[in-house]
């Protein structure tokens, strides 16, 4: 008999008997074997155990083999990390105690063949346990990480307090994300990997080296789809690292068409004005709309045609001002919490159309909540002349 357990008098079958008689249950509707619960003399409230409640999505990574990670410093809440999703962890209390036991076997491994007792030991109770359900990962804490070291090209280098570099593993265990979702934050931020370490562009550092290769165009005399990536490469390589060119190249550049063997490439119009928008509306506060709207025409290449919905995530006009004025408004510099967030944004401005405001928010929707319902739940919608707009729920 196992020592932990407490022998004071141990049930016998006739003790079983009498109490299923008593329970008014007949014995030949049973197994023939039963399990008898002895309670450790240890202290069961005292233990290392934490009970863990799964979800669906949760339970089929575990079963695919996907590595859990707990992730969260203490003044954060704790997530569940696992290769491709991040689940947020609460703690439950429940009115029935859960009893954590050894030995306990189900009823198709118990043995038929003859009437006997198996002992069943109690390590623990339980009063509480946690739940993990899918949730949204805290991207914004890798913008703030890599923004204490921003490259701003190889001569300011010395400028870089060193124990700030981070590489993408030490992101992986700081920030409460899974894998899967961090690389994809990344590819959709301007870092690039030097000595293996994860940088973000500066964004005048950016713009300087994003201006040298448009240049080429009219320099080599290209058509805007026949830009050469290699030539781009070649020529620029003494004024900044490959590693800044070719990421700015796959960020900015889509293949076009394919040339004697080469291929060949155009710049997306859209994702360089709103670029050379941001550029414009960096540290100058409002701006005049229509002087804004002439100098970021004047700004881009020739051939590409700035227009106002490539504002949209990243600058608010007030046309109710006089003069028009905008200013920029970058969906990262937004809070996680979703009540914060629509607070902030209808702080500054009231009312949002659906394309203004979707991009400060489509970060935030889930399987169970797009944008739409999103809108539709911290949100009130109105109409003026046919045109739907959002305002802040509880606002006049």
């Amino acid at each position: 008999m196992d020592k932990t357990v407490v022998n004071k008098k141990e049930r016998t079958l006739e003790d079983i008997k009498g109490i299923l008689s008593l329970a008014k249950l007949n014995i030949d509707d049973l197994k023939p074997t039963s399990q008898a619960l002895y309670f450790t003399p240890e202290n069961l409230h005292e233990h290392d155990y934490k009970l863990l409640q799964l979800d669906p999505y949760l339970l089929q990574e575990i079963t695919e083999g996907s590595k859990l990670c707990f992730k969260g410093e203490q003044h954060e809440e704790v997530v569940i990390c696992s290769d491709t999703r991040t689940f947020h962890v609460v703690e439950a209390e429940t009115s029935n105690s859960l009893l954590l036991t050894t030995g306990l076997k189900f009823c198709k491994d118990l043995d038929d063949s003859k009437s006997n007792i198996q002992k069943v030991t109690v390590r623990a109770i339980f009063y509480d346990y946690l739940e993990a359900t899918v949730g949204k990962p805290n991207l914004k804490k890798i913008d703030d990480l890599l923004k204490k070291s921003l490259y701003c090209g190889p001569e300011n280098e010395y400028k870089i307090n060193k124990g700030n570099l981070i590489t993408r593993q030490q992101l992986c265990e700081n920030v409460q994300a899974s894998h899967k979702e961090i690389n994809n934050a990344l590819e959709s931020m301007t870092v690039i990997e030097i000595d293996n370490k994860i940088r973000l562009l500066d964004i005048e550092y950016h713009f300087r080296v994003l201006s040298y290769m448009l240049k080429l165009i009219d320099e080599n005399s290209w058509e805007l789809d026949e830009v050469d990536f290699k030539e781009t490469v070649d020529s620029l390589q003494n004024l900044a690292p490959k590693e800044v060119l070719s990421n700015l190249f796959d960020k900015y550049a889509e293949e076009s068409k394919e040339i004697d063997g080469i291929p060949l490439y155009r710049y997306k119009e859209d994702v360089v004005c709103k670029f050379f928008a941001q550029v414009l509306l960096h540290d100058t506060g409002k701006f005049n709309l229509d002087e804004f709207l002439q100098a970021w025409k004047e700004s881009v290449p020739e051939g590409m045609v700035p227009d106002e919905e490539m504002l949209y995530g990243i600058a608010i006009i007030d046309r109710k001002s006089v003069p028009n004025v905008i200013w920029a408004f970058d969906e990262n510099n937004l809070p996680e919490n979703i009540n914060e967030r629509f607070k902030i944004l209808f702080e500054a401005k009231t009312k949002w159309t659906i394309p203004e405001i979707s991009p400060y928010i489509k970060r935030l929707a889930t399987d169970k909540l797009d944008v739409n319902a999103l809108l539709a739940k911290y949100a009130r919608a109105s109409k003026v002349d046919g045109v739907k707009f959002y305002s802040s729920k509880h606002g006049k």
